[in-house]
């Protein structure tokens, strides 16, 4: 009794700290989570990954969908975005699986208010 508690133990700290470590590729295939449109404003610096021709600059924003809830969203890309310009996210819990720099007319009402607001 007392090796199967320690067991079970075992494999939830494990299969917690799996998924800690790489929840976006979890997230890309979780079927509980929904695709979303989030929309942000590019207000942070990119933080830079990698060497020499290999960088890419990852952007960690606050934004909010559609319905107006706030996410966080992460996404990378291979030349730096000009700042103060509005990203619309395609994310799947922590996944992004595509985003594209938008004008401030394609933003929904309630959310553009909620972005200026931040």
């Amino acid at each position: 009794m007392k090796k199967s508690i320690i067991f079970i133990l075992t494999a939830l700290i494990v299969c917690s700290a799996l998924y800690l470590t790489f929840k976006r590729e979890f997230d890309q295939f979780n079927p509980i989570y929904e695709e979303q449109y989030v929309y942000a404003v590019i207000n942070e610096p990119a933080k830079k990954e990698g060497k020499n021709e290999w960088i890419r600059y990852r952007y960690n924003l606050t934004g909010y969908t559609g319905k107006g809830e706030k996410k966080k969203i992460t996404f990378s890309s291979s030349k730096e975005q000009k700042s103060e310009s509005y990203v619309r996210v395609l994310a799947k819990g922590a996944y992004t699986k595509e985003w594209t720099i938008i004008e401030e007319k394609m933003i929904p009402g309630n959310v553009l208010n909620q972005l200026r607001s931040h």
